[in-house]
């Protein structure tokens, strides 16, 4: 039986999360990197994830790890990023969705890539995270 199921993963207790999170902002600290610029989450709105799930065929997300440089507190560094695409159930990749997405701005075309980034970032964007957030 394949891993890639709508049941994969595991739900897991208040503690083992925080040992999770605390073991690598533990890291961030022992690399010299300030509390300020240890990227701690990112956020993505319901929206966007329901766009992706409802995709024909979509089991779950696949979360690739990914880095890219941007300014934080007004330097350049290099950020942890995170990268959502939709699964179906053979394990490929859903790259496209199936209905188009509004355009942005007015010189953005319309972007029917079914690959979601750039959620905001904790920090800044920490308004009430849980213990050991």
């Amino acid at each position: 039986m394949s891993a890639i199921s709508s049941g994969a993963g595991r739900f897991i207790s208040e503690d083992e999360a925080s040992e999770f999170k605390g073991a690598y902002q533990q890291r961030k600290k022992e690399q010299q990197i300030p509390e300020a610029d240890t990227v701690r989450s990112e956020f993505f709105g319901s929206d966007n994830l329901q766009q992706i799930l409802s995709q024909p065929g979509c089991v779950g997300i696949r979360v690739y790890h990914a880095k890219r440089r941007e300014k934080i507190n007004g330097s350049e560094h290099l950020v942890p990023r995170v990268v959502l695409v939709g699964v179906d159930e053979n394990g490929d990749e859903l790259l496209e969705l199936s209905e188009p997405v509004e355009a942005g701005m007015k010189d953005m075309p319309a972007v029917r890539s079914g690959q979601l980034a750039d959620g905001p970032l904790c920090p800044p964007e920490c308004n009430k995270v849980g213990k050991g957030g």
